[in-house]
């Protein structure tokens, strides 16, 4: 697999190596402790000018469509699309080590203790997951954004927080239901595939 060429609006000013990638990673793993992770890979990309905030979007909502850890799957499709399979490989691997070395020392300090974490690291994962409510905020905020600049996005914004928030509906279908609207209204034109109208 080759790095994907983006469009001309989401096109990246440099292109990172799989190294590079992997430092991000690993510096977005370790900032984002209690949540977040996606604000801070698109705060982390668009700052290196590696992405836009629409390719981040395109990006993002297909790692949520996808089966998996989304914070995986992120990884893994920013990876690929701005560095090849080196890209995806050396991004997926720099996101899981710092909570898998996180996990093994918690094991490690819990390991035969009765109760589980000592209160005052228990505290401090509390303290963190209400934190993570508005890290996660600033990475749904800038999605929400590009979704409702494009043609029937308020609408499809809108049905999918009423079915998903509101009616608390399965997500399969709704997802079904939603993505065939979207595929409608964005089917390609006789123009836009080259022939004549």
């Amino acid at each position: 697999m080759t790095p994907t060429t983006l469009p001309e609006k989401g096109a990246a000013t440099s292109s990172p190596t799989p190294l590079a990638l992997a430092r991000m990673f690993v510096g977005v793993a370790l900032a984002g402790i209690g949540g977040g992770l996606p604000a801070h890979t698109r705060r982390a990309l668009t700052g290196r000018g590696w992405m836009t905030d629409e390719a981040f979007a395109e990006t993002f909502t297909l790692a949520q469509l996808t089966p998996g850890p989304n914070a995986v799957n992120l990884a893994a499709m920013v990876g690929a699309r701005l560095s090849g399979r080196a890209g995806a490989a050396a991004s997926t691997l720099g996101v899981l080590t710092p909570g898998l070395l996180a996990m093994l020392a918690v094991s490690v300090v819990t390991l035969g203790r009765p109760g589980g974490l000592p209160p005052a690291l228990q505290s401090g994962l509390r303290g963190a997951a209400c934190a993570a409510l508005a890290v996660l905020l600033t990475a749904a905020l800038p999605v929400v954004r590009v979704g409702w600049s494009v043609r029937g996005g308020p609408v499809i914004t809108v049905l999918a927080f009423l079915a998903l928030g509101v009616l608390r509906l399965d997500l399969l279908p709704v997802l079904l239901v939603l993505l065939g609207a979207g595929l409608l209204l964005h089917r390609p034109t006789r123009t836009a595939r080259g022939e004549a109208p």
